[in-house]
């Protein structure tokens, strides 16, 4: 606690004979130790006596460092290059369990297309070239061909897929703009 907020609690119950917890009084009282309660006043005295001896004990042994108010908190440089560390670190975490689920995302997306290729058929004519889906029927993709050279462009690479000898990604609509 602060010495400001010592006072602040003192001011306020100053006066006041409250009791807080019993102190043992070495006085002899017929053979006898007596216990006696610390008023209100007396507990705040005492912190505010010893908030001071610390405070003193810091500025003789050179240990004292400035505080700096930030809201109802204080801190030295030290304490806050701490704290700036410590919430570089929690951001640095954040970002990275970000990055991850980005990646997991992509990978569980490129699964997913995968999937989907596995299950299509390429169907050509001298219109254009197409991706079905063999169980709906759904058309993935279509290309339209300008010329007769990519129709044939197209029926020489299926023949080479066909014979194994090509294995190239022909499910991919990239693929076949890039020819084109």
């Amino acid at each position: 606690m602060s010495a400001a907020g010592v006072m602040r609690d003192f001011d306020r119950y100053k006066g006041q004979e409250e009791y807080l917890y019993p102190r043992q009084d070495n006085r002899n009282r017929g053979g006898q130790k007596t216990e006696t309660c610390m008023s209100v006043s007396d507990v705040f005295s005492d912190l505010v006596q010893r908030q001071r001896e610390e405070l003193e004990e810091r500025i003789r042994t050179g240990t004292s460092e400035p505080s700096y108010p930030l809201g109802a908190n204080s801190f030295t440089e030290r304490e806050w290059t701490k704290l700036i560390r410590s919430v570089d670190a929690v951001q640095e975490k954040i970002r990275e369990a970000a990055e991850r689920e980005r990646e997991l995302e992509k990978e569980e997306e490129e699964i997913e297309k995968a999937e989907s290729l596995k299950n299509s058929m390429i169907v050509y004519d001298v219109d254009g070239i197409r991706c079905i889906e063999s169980v709906s029927g759904i058309c993935q993709w279509f290309i339209r061909f300008t010329d007769k050279g990519q129709y044939s462009l197209v029926q020489k690479i299926m023949e080479e897929v066909e014979t194994g000898a090509n294995p190239t990604p022909v499910f991919q609509e990239d693929f076949w703009n890039s020819l084109f």
